[in-house]
This record gives C-alpha cells, structure tokens and sequence, in this order.
C-alpha cells in the first residue's frame, strides 16, 4: 500500500527533509542528468555550509512500495541566493550536474591501432571511474584512430562520426547515459520494466505528437525511477491511443503545487 512521499536529500554535510522544489531532469539526446534542489535557510547557515562540487544525493519514493523508488547521484554546479523580496528568499537553490559529468571532464590523449571501435569505446569509457554497461556499436577494425586531449565525450563523438564517414553506419539514434549497469552507448532502450501511464490512474494531462517527427507529452503523477530511455505504455482512453514509446525527456518535479513527471516521447533522437 502507497502511503505516502519520502523524500530524503544530501548537499555535502546538508541533509534536506524538506525542500519547496526538487526537480531531476533526463534526457536522452544530453550526455548529462541535472537537477535542481532548494533548501530553507531562513538564517543563512545552509549557505555557509555549502560549495561546489559537493557530492549531491537525491532519494525519493512512496512509503509503502519499495518498487517505486528513484536515486540521483551528482555534484553542486552552483548556488543561487534569491534576491531579496521573491517568494523564496528564505531558501537557497542547488543546481547539481550527475554523476556523467566525468564523461566531459575526464580529457583522452591516445592512439588505436587496428582495434575493434566497440572495444576503443569502452576502453574510453572506462577512463572515466565509472562502471560500463552496454556499449552497442559496431565492431569495425579502425585502422588508425587518434584522440589528442579531447574529453571521453568529444572522443566518443569523434569515434560516432567515424563509423559515419567511414564504415557507413547510421549512428543518429544511438545515445549515452549512464544506466543502472553503467556507461550506456546504444541506439536501444535502458532495461526494466515498462511503466504505465493510464486515463483513471495517474494519467494528468496529454499532448499527442502533432505529426510524425514531433514530440508529444504526457504528465503524470510522480514515477521514482523513471528515467529517459525506458519504454513506458500510455493509454488515453479520452483521445484513443493505447502505444509503446521510449521516453526521450523526463522531468520529475516535487513542489508545493504537486509532485509530477512528464515525459516527451515520439521524434527518435540520439545524442546531441
């Protein structure tokens, strides 16, 4: 039985049981998860307590289901001090990167030698400390690939636009993120179970794909665990769709107005 919100945060040596906005945002086409906490400090003592690149840890969940449950992971990118007179000029504003922040900051210096582009990726990969997961290119033999100081990313991009240009592969729909294996390069879909999004259950509101090659959105009562990637099954009984889609964007948001996510689906893109 679902019997209630826990949210539980971390900023460095903060604990946050009570914020006005968490927001986690995911999306495919992006290498990086962000997210975006604020923290009463009616006498300023969270702000002297914090810096940046603090570790940052997001958990929230229902009470009650230990199934529906989502933890972000990342480190302070900035904090903004609301000015005086707004609504929240008691709380001081978070702004995190996650965790694949390594992946645009770990720079590559090196050259590949008549190996495999599926095994270059993950030795990139790996350069960055994090675990790796499903690495779903094409194994073609690279004759001479050179990276010189460029970041996992660029390199990774590099290596995409040579299986382009060289081997002729489509690489347009494939993405990386870093999933619950790890480090993902794929043009498929994260694994778990598929989430439902029904008229009469959680569904809130639905915009449909005005035409082949757009985005639709739908909002729906909160999904822990939810991220971009997952398949997910929206059934509007009102317009009459019943479809499988990949999430390409989900936005989890928790404020006073209510706790949400909305998710875009339709247009297929890969990395940006």
């Amino acid at each position: 039985m679902i019997e209630g919100l826990n949210v539980r945060c971390n900023v460095g040596a903060v604990q946050v049981l009570r914020s006005p906005f968490i927001e986690l945002v995911y999306r495919r086409r992006a290498v990086l998860s962000r997210a975006v906490v604020s923290i009463p400090d009616p006498f300023g003592e969270v702000r002297a307590a914090l810096a940046p690149q603090q570790a940052v840890t997001v958990r929230f969940g229902y009470r009650g289901e230990a199934t529906l449950w989502h933890e972000w992971q990342g480190t302070v990118e900035s904090i903004d001090q609301p000015s005086a007179g707004s609504a929240d000029q008691d709380a001081v504003t978070v702004r995190a990167v996650g965790l694949e922040k390594a992946l645009a900051t770990t720079m590559i210096t090196e050259s590949f030698y008549r190996e495999p582009a599926d095994a270059v990726a993950r030795r990139l990969l790996a350069r960055t400390g994090l675990a790796v997961g499903a690495v779903d290119v094409p194994a073609d033999i690279l004759p001479h690939q050179v990276f010189s100081h460029v970041s996992v990313a660029r390199a990774l991009k590099q290596l995409s636009q040579t299986l382009e240009t060289s081997f002729g592969h489509d690489m347009s729909r494939h993405a990386l993120w870093l999933g619950a294996q790890g480090l993902t390069w794929s043009d498929a879909d994260e694994a778990g179970e598929v989430y439902s999004i029904a008229t009469a259950e959680n569904l809130i509101a639905h915009s449909p794909p005005a035409r082949e090659g757009e985005l639709g959105s739908v909002v729906a009562v909160l999904l822990p665990g939810l991220t971009d990637s997952r398949q997910v099954h929206i059934r509007d009984v009102r317009r009459g769709i019943d479809v499988n889609a990949r999430a390409q964007d989900v936005i989890h948001t928790l404020s006073a107005a209510g706790n949400v996510t909305t998710i875009s689906y339709g247009a297929d893109a890969g990395w940006g």
